[in-house]
């Protein structure tokens, strides 16, 4: 019984970080489409307070959605790994 459910509590911790590392690999795509989706928007956003008002600028464009990818493909291949070391 032990067994089954630490068996049952794996897969879902595995499904869950299978689906956060997809979040995380289209979320800068997300970002970016919602910033720049709108000229009103975009002006909005970068007059906003500080993490706000520095997305106008494209280092921390860079940052922020090379990071937000990065940790999405980590969290990806954590998961992968995991996953071949399923127990039995």
């Amino acid at each position: 019984m032990k067994k089954r459910l630490a068996k049952i509590l794996f897969n879902t911790v595995l499904l869950v970080l299978f689906g956060i590392g997809i979040l995380f690999i289209f979320c800068p795509f997300l970002l970016y489409w919602w910033i720049h989706a709108d000229y009103y928007r975009y002006l909005w956003i970068i007059d906003g307070p500080f993490p706000y008002s520095h997305l106008g600028s494209a280092p921390f464009q860079l940052v922020l959605y090379g990071g937000l990818f990065l940790t999405g493909i980590l969290i990806f291949i954590i998961a992968f790994i995991l996953r071949k070391r399923r127990p039995k």
